[in-house]
């Protein structure tokens, strides 16, 4: 069994009730120092997510100056139903080795983005409700707008997620000792859970921002391996990084005894075998410290081999067309890569495919065939940039999608290849999926495959377990019927399809008060295909449901809406 060291600030916790006690270093106990009040909050997300599932969100913090996506965006898309979480990308380690938003300019560049962070007055056209910031408020910008999105959806969960390729530089450095680990754990938890900005202005203060995240995302790329700059301390990484969460970890759930809202630890984790190996990712100490992992899923293969096209997020392994299988992409598929991390050690519950919502892109290519010869590498452009170019096709080996013009090959994500990819995340038992990064779906269509296809799908493994069976939107239900829905038992009145139990006057279901095990789980049906022809009666299996076919289709997505041929039944395995 494998032992992991808890630090002296765990054992501590269970003593903060009134004020959080800070600065308890690994090795040894400092003077407690009393925080500020910190904002409570009434309630704590939902954390039955989607039917079971997450779907998280990575929404980057320089979009709204330099495009026109914004976080009202959100909303106007529909994506904020389909998501449980959003990962606000990135706060920074600054070079003084701290959570900071700063202005200065270091060694590498900008250290911070208070302006896009809380300085900028967001327009009443750009507003989450439609009120325009103004001038002399203290919390303005993206903060602001994700604090509004939070009060309409209070099922919503918020993450700062800290670091990314360009702001990960300083990781090594600020957990390289006991004493600096807990100086970056304090400096991060007072910004992003207290919420003490900097001022600067009208804009800042303690407590502006505290309510508005829910807890911290790490994105180092990468312990113990180069990512923009060469690591430090490459030997030591690995045993910081799991020092320095184990310590993030006692002293978030110091502030859930100290508020009663309860915040989550999760992490941004590499998909090749060296930086999660000798990173520490797949050490179990790491797994019981954190809540989630969300797991690249992208990136396998890209324009950096400039003459050769291939799947950049294929959920299986392929082979190139002129090798033995199993050759392209250094061997990494989605499949195995989620696989090797349970196998060492986390829960599938813990772990989120990660799905891009960009592309990547070469051309002077005559073969359509992924593998095949191109003169030029074209960089990345997003799925909303890429999604009518030249004609879509669909690997079924690879279980990825790419679309070509005659010249141009690009590798991306579509709905169709996110529908495949959560409904494999379905039937495997994992924890859900991301997308990075909402600015690049066009009009919701990754997000909402996302969400759509889990919504429909056996249930998570968040969900309330009961004999019963979830209630599905495309299914028929006649009186008496009895399902679960949001942790709640309801039979019905009458025979209804698409009415959401739980919601408006006249409803079909009454809520029985009860969690009463009438239910069972079925044989999976062969799966459905896309390409046959299926009529009245006919069973299929999609994402770990079956599905009936009431009337003659093709093409008809089971579980996709409520004016299908197919009537929900119930999950199978």
């Amino acid at each position: 069994m494998t032992h992991c060291p808890r630090p002296l600030s765990t054992l501590l916790a269970a003593t903060a009730t009134v004020a959080l006690a800070v600065g308890i270093a690994a090795a040894g106990a400092q003077t407690a120092v009393a925080a500020p009040p910190l904002a409570t909050s009434a309630t704590t997300p939902d954390p039955d997510g989607i039917n079971g599932f997450r779907t998280i969100g990575y929404f980057p913090a320089w979009v709204p100056q330099n495009g026109a996506y914004q976080v009202a965006d959100l909303e106007r898309t529909g994506a904020i139903d389909d998501l449980t979480a959003i990962n606000y990308a990135f706060g920074n380690i600054t070079s003084d080795l701290v959570c900071d938003i700063s202005d200065a300019v270091g060694p590498e560049g900008p250290e911070g983005d208070p302006y896009s962070d809380y300085q900028r007055l967001v327009p009443k056209k750009e507003s989450v409700d439609g009120v325009a910031d103004k001038a002399g408020q203290p919390l303005a910008g993206n903060l602001n707008q994700l604090r509004k999105l939070k009060e309409r959806h209070p099922d919503l969960t918020v993450l700062i997620s800290l670091g990314g390729w360009s702001w990960s530089d300083n990781f090594s450095a600020a957990v390289a000792t006991p004493e600096a680990r807990t100086r970056l754990v304090d400096s991060c938890v007072d910004l992003w859970i207290r919420g003490n900005l900097p001022v600067r202005g009208a804009q800042g203060g303690d407590g502006v921002a505290a309510g508005i995240f829910d807890g911290i995302d790490i994105d180092w790329e990468w312990p113990g391996a180069d990512g923009e700059h060469p690591s430090p301390h490459p030997d030591d990484d690995a045993a910081n990084f799991i020092a320095f969460m184990q310590e993030l970890r006692a002293t978030l759930d110091q502030v859930t005894a100290q508020t009663g809202h309860d915040y989550l630890l999760s992490g941004f984790a590499p998909a090749g075998w060296a930086p999660r190996t000798n990173g520490g990712w797949t050490d179990p100490c790491l797994a019981a410290v954190m809540d989630y992992l969300n797991v690249q899923g992208y990136d396998y293969h890209g324009t950096w081999v400039a003459n050769r096209t291939g799947h950049q997020g294929n959920l299986h392994p392929y082979a190139w067309p002129d090798t033995e299988p199993g050759g392209a992409n250094w061997g990494l598929a989605a499949d195995g890569l989620l696989a090797a991390y349970r196998a060492a050690g986390w829960r599938g519950d813990q772990l989120n495919l990660g799905i891009a919502a960009y592309g990547q892109g070469w051309s002077g290519v005559t073969d359509p065939t992924p593998g095949a010869a191109a003169t030029a590498a074209i960089g990345t452009r997003t799925y909303a940039e890429l999604h009518a170019v030249g004609t879509e096709y669909y690997d079924e080996t690879a279980g990825a999608a790419y679309r070509y013009d005659g010249n141009q090959w690009w590798s991306l994500d579509t709905p169709r290849s996110v529908t495949a990819k959560a409904a494999w995340v379905a039937v495997n038992g994992y924890g859900g999926g991301f997308i990075w990064d909402l600015t690049g779906d066009y009009r919701n269509e990754l997000a909402g495959a996302l969400g759509g296809t889990l919504r429909a799908a056996t249930p998570g493994p968040l969900a309330l377990r009961t004999g019963a069976a979830p209630w599905y939107a495309s299914a028929v239900y006649t009186a008496g019927d009895v399902v679960v829905h949001e942790g709640a038992e309801y039979r019905a009145q009458w025979w209804t399809r698409g009415a959401e139990p739980g919601t408006g006057n006249g409803s079909p279901w009454v809520a029985t008060g009860s969690l009463t095990p009438v239910g069972g789980i079925d044989v999976c049906a062969p799966a459905w295909s896309a390409t046959a022809t299926y009529t009245s009666g006919d069973v299929v299996s999609r994402a770990g449901v079956n599905h009936t076919a009431m009337w003659w289709s093709r093409g008809d997505v089971p579980g996709a809406n409520t004016t299908n041929a197919w009537d929900a039944g119930l999950p199978c395995a």
